[in-house]
């Protein structure tokens, strides 16, 4: 079943798109529709590189790998990175291959989206070193990990 927004989170994410849209054109954004080519191998693999390279880099990250523990933790659909960079906070949503977001997951990116918050869905290292390196964010200034 698919949830009904109601008027006030509809304007919300209105009011995103229209902040979105002013700051950093949709081509900046086309992760939203998983546009990058997906690395081989698990999700795992994925979360495992973007974890070093924030601890080389000095950020800091939160990880949240799905274990069976950790899914009794974490509110469905909660992003599997948070990672805080410069001025700027990221919410990572990791995924291999073909696979997909799960409804719990598209209502928290809503959510997120609706609040002002940086979400991404990321299948490569590559998009994730895009991401940080240069994607402007909602003053318009470009971002530098």
């Amino acid at each position: 079943m698919t949830r009904q927004y109601t008027d006030s989170e509809k304007k919300m994410l209105e009011e995103y798109a229209q902040r979105r849209d002013r700051f950093a054109p949709m081509h900046l954004y086309r992760d939203l529709a998983g546009a990058d080519n997906p690395d081989d191998g698990p999700e795992s693999k994925l979360q495992g590189k973007i974890v070093k390279w924030a601890k080389e880099h000095g950020r800091p990250i939160q990880s949240n790998r799905q274990t069976r523990g950790a899914r009794t933790l974490l509110t469905p659909g909660w992003p599997d990175i948070t990672l805080i960079l410069p001025g700027r906070v990221l919410f990572i949503e990791l995924k291999a291959g073909k696979g997909r977001l799960s409804e719990e997951q598209k209502q928290i990116r809503l959510q997120f989206m609706a609040l002002g918050h940086e979400i991404h869905e990321v299948r490569s290292y590559r998009r994730f070193l895009e991401l940080v390196s240069g994607v402007k964010n909602d003053s318009g200034k470009t971002n530098q990990a």
